[in-house]
């Protein structure tokens, strides 16, 4: 069985980002994702937006070719 994934260093959200509390966020993704986990990630809204700030990965869930995330963001650079 062929298990493809890919490896990122940055948080696209594509604004489907859904809050769970506070500055704590869970993110779901077609297909394999990697990223590394208690580390600062870039966080974007899309490959060609600004960064929105920063966040680490907290926990990672691989089911039915989808990944979810969840990632507490630490520093807001734009309230917008």
């Amino acid at each position: 069985m062929n298990m493809p994934f890919t490896m990122h260093t940055c948080i696209l959200t594509n604004g489907s980002e859904k809050r769970i509390e506070g500055n704590t966020f869970k993110l779901e993704i077609e297909g394999y994702h990697l990223y590394v986990l208690n580390n600062l990630q870039t966080v974007q809204k899309t490959e060609k937006s600004q960064p929105a700030g920063k966040a680490k990965v907290t926990e990672i869930t691989w089911r039915e070719n989808k990944t979810q995330i969840t990632y507490e963001l630490v520093d807001l650079h734009n309230v917008n």
